[in-house]
């Protein structure tokens, strides 16, 4: 049963390799990726949206690391890792669904912020 959906940007090849890390590793069957316009508006290329399935709520930074962990029992030792500073900002930065860096465009694809 899905429990959390990643949206990720559809031409961006970062994005797609890090849904299919994730579906690699949730044997459980608990996340859904999608390219789709997420709640909210839309992606920033490079960016991810995470959607709690339970409350509908689109959540970002270290807050959709840890929701996406609890739900894939490889990431469980990661959650020790969001009591460190330092690694929590870190987090932060690489969910923050507004954030305009790392967006490697699919081949044939132009950047939308060139």
């Amino acid at each position: 049963m899905k429990r959390v959906v990643i949206y990720r940007h559809p031409e961006c090849r970062r994005c797609a390799r890090f849904a299919r890390v994730h579906h690699a590793l949730d044997w459980l069957g608990r996340l859904a990726t999608s390219t789709d316009v997420p709640p909210g508006g839309p992606l920033v290329p490079g960016r991810i949206a995470v959607v709690d399935l339970a409350t509908r709520r689109r959540v970002g930074g270290a807050e959709a690391f840890a929701l996406i962990c609890r739900q894939v029992p490889a990431y469980w030792p990661l959650l020790a890792l969001l009591g460190i500073p330092a690694a929590r900002r870190r987090f932060a930065r690489e969910f923050d669904p507004g954030a305009t860096e790392g967006c490697q465009p699919a081949p044939g694809g132009a950047h939308p912020l060139s």
